[in-house]
């Protein structure tokens, strides 16, 4: 069944850094593996990478390590269950950054092998337009933006939104604002709304708001996991409601491929890698 945004792999990211992009696609991925769904999350981003601190785990590769033609797409996936699996993202391992983006795309690209055993995959991408950017012309996701309410953030997402049309007009994108009450994140996400509709003609869906959690925050601080500590958890149930409409359920068809995760150490056929392009 397809959903409102005609695929299964979203992209959270932002034009700002420190917004909650990593909390807010660990929250996505775990509501959507509490609908039975077979669920990918992946830490796209470059420097620390956090996903696996919060669910955790220490990982001996990264996405990056993809980079290396050694490393085939089943040797980074993470089974934490049966229902949820985390590509790692920064310098895990022995992964290193990415010192071209022909290194970058080329590990973006080995990745997408990994998503037809998947029902949703959920892409953490950070705030780095490179990164950004490959994932969207690679892996062809909606973009989920996240965003504050203050002015240099609205500014950031703007910008992001513009470059998204620029580059890859036919993406679907949709906001949503991030440790706000309601009212607040109403009026953030309708101006940047606005804004894009009316300077850039670009329609984006308003999909809720995660409101401030600080018992959350508390308990993933004190070095619980964040799926230990979602329990009565107000930002989880509004992620709930926020990915309904990004990813509505899904069933997984009759006959669909295993995890990925029976697949380490198989072989895989020989990946095109892509020409080196920037965002700039």
């Amino acid at each position: 069944m397809p959903d409102a945004f005609g695929g299964r792999t979203l992209l959270v990211a932002s034009g700002k850094g420190g917004v909650g992009t990593s909390v807010v696609a660990s929250l996505a991925a775990i509501a959507a593996a509490e609908r039975g769904e077979r669920t990918l999350l992946v830490d796209a981003t470059e420097a620390g990478g956090s996903l696996h601190h919060l669910f955790g785990l220490r990982p001996a590769a990264s996405l990056w390590s993809l980079a290396d033609h050694h490393t085939q797409p089943a040797d980074v996936a993470i089974a934490i269950d049966d229902r949820l699996s985390l590509v790692a993202g920064g310098t895990s391992g022995s992964a290193a950054v990415p010192a071209t983006d022909h290194e970058r795309r080329s590990a973006i690209t080995k990745l997408v092998y990994l998503f037809e055993y998947y029902d949703s995959v959920i892409i953490d991408g950070g705030s780095r337009l490179d990164t950004i950017a490959a994932v969207l012309e690679l892996a062809d996701p909606a973009l989920l933006v996240v965003t504050s309410a203050d002015r240099l953030a609205l500014a950031a997402n703007y910008a992001l939104v513009k470059s998204t049309r620029a580059r890859r007009a036919e993406s679907v994108v949709a906001v949503i604002a991030n440790r706000h009450g309601e009212s607040v994140a109403a009026d953030a996400c309708e101006y940047l709304a606005g804004a894009c509709a009316h300077f850039l003609g670009r329609t984006i869906e308003v999909v809720g708001s995660i409101p401030d959690d600080p018992c959350l925050q508390a308990a993933v601080g004190a070095g619980m996991t964040v799926r230990d500590a979602l329990d009565g958890s107000p930002a989880a149930d509004a992620m709930r409601g926020a990915l309904a409409r990004v990813l509505p359920p899904v069933s997984p068809p009759a006959g669909a491929p295993r995890a990925p995760m029976a697949m380490a150490g198989a072989s895989l056929p020989p990946l095109p890698l892509p020409f080196s392009r920037r965002w700039s």
